[in-house]
């Protein structure tokens, strides 16, 4: 318990330094109002890079808002409104725009016009609704009545290109290539080095914050919005945005130990981890273009491909082993055997428990689940997400059998 109780302290003066407070992003005084002109637009990019713009068109990055297609190949809405609920007061008629794909579904509608998210959900993995209240996050008190909860205040920004909250617009849908490169109007007039933003040319700082842009929890500092406004490719983002860290207690964002407990803090507990502090970027094992693999990581997570790139026998990082059964104990193409489930245990909650990975690349040890009495919902755990059946108690009792030295 002392090395997470060490990680935890650690955490928290890390993720201050690199998502935290700065004197530009307490005052938080930026425009709102973007210039539109500036950007080129997705098409235009494809004309001279195909090959990227062919795999994002079936990448995550451009299913994160859209209309509402009920069959077909571009079919976007997967939840079934023939399902009456207490939670959902409104029908299919009402939504002009789907938010998400994988593991749940959100609704945008007009409300006294003005684009709003609606108080229902749809759970892809239960294929039933929720509730949608928004509670937990620091943004609630703001925005309490759903009627008045603003796309562009709350999702607009991360959701599309060239967000202008002022004029409630957008330059397009969804990620595309000028949130991650900046505008490019200028780069399609005249293509060179300087005029575009390349996130593989800007340090490792500045390239995982075009990432954590989007995939850090956080606040502005003294705005409403649930978004970096002001923030592109490129600048530094604790101008515009403050990460949120562990705290040592149960919150929205982590469990006690400093893991996710829900998604969207991919950032934040990827600056706790080794991988961050040896130099590695999102970047390092995702591909923004898209790919074929799940989170559209740059080889296959689930067949160990792409954490054998750089761990395992021969490799500058360990482990070293004969068999990978020897290092798991679990028989070779089990799920006990991917490196992912021990070392990025699905700790975090999407519209249910168990959905997201947690990014501290941490093995989550039993005793975080057994830990205080007096917490009411114990710290989900590396092994017991898969041996739901069994205590904590035996899960630490084998892993201290299998690895003595461990600490």
């Amino acid at each position: 318990m002392k090395f997470f109780m060490l990680v935890g302290v650690l955490a928290l003066v890390l993720a201050t330094l690199h998502g935290g407070k700065s004197d530009d992003a307490s005052k938080s005084d930026v425009s709102l109002s973007v210039d539109q002109s500036l950007y080129a637009g997705s098409e235009k990019c494809a004309s001279c890079h195909k090959d990227y713009s062919e795999t994002w068109k079936t990448s995550a990055h451009n299913k994160m808002i859209r209309p509402p297609i009920l069959s077909g190949p571009d079919q976007t809405v997967f939840a079934d409104f023939s399902k009456p609920s207490e939670f959902r007061p409104f029908e299919l008629k009402d939504v002009k725009w789907v938010i998400g794909h994988r593991w749940k579904q959100r609704f945008i509608g007009v409300v006294n016009g003005e684009e709003v998210v609606f108080p229902a959900q749809w759970s892809i993995k239960e294929a039933k609704w929720q509730p949608y209240t928004g509670k937990a996050d620091w943004w609630y008190p703001l925005h309490p009545d759903w009627k008045t909860r603003s796309n562009f205040k709350l999702c607009a920004g991360c959701h599309s290109t060239g967000v202008d909250t002022k004029t409630q617009t957008w330059k397009e849908l969804n990620i595309t290539c000028e949130s991650c490169h900046g505008p490019g109007k200028a780069h399609s007039l005249k293509p060179a080095v300087e005029n575009i933003v390349n996130p593989a040319r800007l340090s490792t700082e500045r390239s995982v914050e075009v990432c954590l842009s989007c995939h850090q929890a956080g606040k502005p500092g003294g705005d409403e919005l649930a978004w970096p406004a002001g923030f592109s490719p490129g600048k530094k983002l604790a101008d515009y945005w403050k990460g949120f860290a562990p705290e040592g207690k149960q919150t929205s964002e982590f469990w006690t130990n400093g893991t996710a407990h829900k998604n969207r803090v991919q950032g934040n507990t990827f600056l706790q981890s080794k991988m961050h502090f040896a130099g590695l970027q999102c970047s390092s094992c995702h591909d923004s273009h898209g790919s074929r693999h799940t989170s559209m990581t740059l080889k296959s997570a689930t067949t160990n491909a792409l954490c054998l790139t750089c761990h395992g026998p021969g490799k500058q990082v360990g482990p070293n082993y004969v068999s990978i059964t020897e290092h798991t104990h679990h028989a070779p193409n089990s799920t006990g055997s991917q490196c992912i489930s021990c070392h990025m245990a699905k700790t975090g909650e999407n519209s249910v428990g168990a959905e997201s990975r947690d990014h501290t690349f941490n093995f989550v040890s039993p005793a975080v689940s057994i830990g205080d009495k007096n917490v009411s919902k114990k710290d989900p755990n590396s092994c017991n997400l898969c041996h739901a059946d069994k205590t904590a108690e035996w899960a630490l009792a084998t892993t201290k059998k299998w690895y003595p030295k461990l600490k």
